[in-house]
């Protein structure tokens, strides 16, 4: 039995209905690598849109001198600034519209503070009264809020140095941290430090700031070990780690609160130890018990 081996190209012609492709090295090189000729069309480098990074970092410098990537950090470039959204910017200038704007800082501008339904005239000559709810006053008045790193200790031996320093002024409690017995106390110290300087960021005097409100909490996954005891028993020692937060606020708030108590004690009515009553009974010179 004989076999015949047919050629290839008569092979391709019959599988396909069609002449089988050819193209020789030349004719690639002109075409840039492509095997379908005119059908596709390479674009040419030059004409990219897109860039790499480094190039657009590169375009970004003078053209005598090369511009230094190093250099460019989140402080020193608006733009990436305002594409982040770090740029910063009072709680009263993100929440509230340009017409009440206007006129609570007036109103804080009159009083040192803001009161409800208070009268404002603004620079136009006209009046307008704003009145805002207890969390509305919390969320605008100016304030800092703080948080620590996995600190080594416990919610004992912090809250006893943590209810020390509340109410108290940001650089007196700075200081009473350093020389504390308490370890927690130079840790603190270290977090107030910083909302100091986070303060300057703001433009908010930082001799004024105090302590609104400061506490601690469990950081989760404590350390264990092996307690050995006698009689060939065995415990466990946790070792405890917590974090702690706080709220630093300006005098704003203290003359805010100090004058809602005055208007609250005002409003109280007279206190009488004896009934506003006539007496239906006599009155005796001596006790009876």
């Amino acid at each position: 039995m004989s076999v015949r081996f047919r050629p290839l190209a008569l092979l391709k012609r019959s599988v396909f209905g069609a002449r089988p492709f050819s193209s020789s090295s030349a004719v690639l090189q002109e075409k840039s690598s492509s095997i379908f000729g005119d059908v596709t069309e390479v674009q040419p480098e030059n004409n990219r849109s897109k860039r790499d990074f480094s190039d657009s970092l590169q375009s970004m410098g003078n053209a005598d001198e090369e511009f230094d990537v190093s250099k460019v950090t989140l402080n020193n470039d608006t733009k990436l600034q305002e594409f982040i959204g770090h740029t910063p910017k009072s709680a009263v200038a993100k929440l509230l519209t340009p017409l009440k704007q206007q006129i609570y800082e007036a109103n804080v501008k009159q009083n040192g503070f803001f009161k409800n339904n208070e009268p404002v005239t603004l620079t136009t000559g006209e009046k307008y009264k704003l009145k805002l709810s207890a969390r509305e006053l919390e969320a605008l008045e100016p304030s800092m809020y703080l948080k620590s790193f996995r600190l080594k200790s416990s919610w004992k031996k912090a809250t006893i140095f943590l209810r020390f320093v509340s109410g108290m002024n940001v650089n007196e409690a700075i200081t009473q941290g350093q020389f504390h017995s308490k370890k927690i106390g130079k840790e603190v110290s270290k977090l107030l430090q910083e909302g100091v300087e986070e303060a300057h960021q703001l433009g908010l005097d930082a001799k004024e700031l105090y302590i609104s409100q400061i506490w601690c909490g469990s950081d989760g996954m404590w350390r264990k070990r092996v307690d050995p005891k006698g009689r060939g028993r065995t415990g466990i020692i946790h070792h405890p780690y917590i974090h702690v937060r706080a709220v630093l606020k300006t005098p704003q708030t203290q003359k805010r609160l100090a004058w809602e108590k005055e208007q609250k004690e005002l409003k109280k009515k007279a206190i009488s130890q004896l009934p506003n009553e006539k007496l239906r009974f006599k009155l005796e010179g001596h006790y009876k018990w």
